[in-house]
């Protein structure tokens, strides 16, 4: 698998949210970039936020997502509902595929920046995910946030 792409631009937001250590988790929000790029790409496709990365990027080796089957699995999944064409699926595809979810991922981190814009006090920004995605209905029930943050597996 080739490399996995972002924007240069989200290098700061994804080293905060899948590097710098949650002060009370005592793990980051995302244990790696792999599950941060994971969840913004659903989280564009579900708002159909898909949006070409800049001319800049930054890379993931494709082995880091080959080698764990649900990150595999989102990929697949993500282009299949974005074309509704089992075709998408064929080996020669697979640079489609991984475009697509970039883009999604893309849409997903911009989106994700904006909510924690809207929330500057959040230094951590999990509070300001967490709001967005209650607010939103997309996590059903308030919760108390190391609950979910504790929740979240891939």
């Amino acid at each position: 698998m080739r490399p996995v792409k972002r924007s240069k631009r989200h290098e700061q937001l994804v080293r905060d949210l899948a590097e710098s250590v949650h002060p009370t988790a005592s793990r980051p929000i995302f244990p790696t970039m792999r599950e941060l790029l994971c969840f913004a790409a659903v989280l564009g496709f579900d708002l159909d936020k898909k949006k070409p990365l800049d001319s800049e990027t930054m890379e993931i080796d494709g082995r880091t997502f080959e080698n764990h089957e649900a990150s595999g699995d989102i990929i697949l999944l993500v282009s299949l509902a974005h074309t509704q064409n089992a075709e998408i699926l064929k080996d020669e595809n697979e640079d489609n595929r991984l475009t697509l979810f970039e883009e999604y991922a893309e849409g997903g981190l911009q989106e994700i920046q904006s909510w924690l814009k809207a929330h500057p006090q959040d230094a951590v920004g999990d509070n300001a995910i967490i709001s967005a995605l209650s607010a939103t209905g997309r996590l059903g029930n308030p919760r108390d946030i190391d609950d979910a943050i504790h929740d979240v597996r891939f």
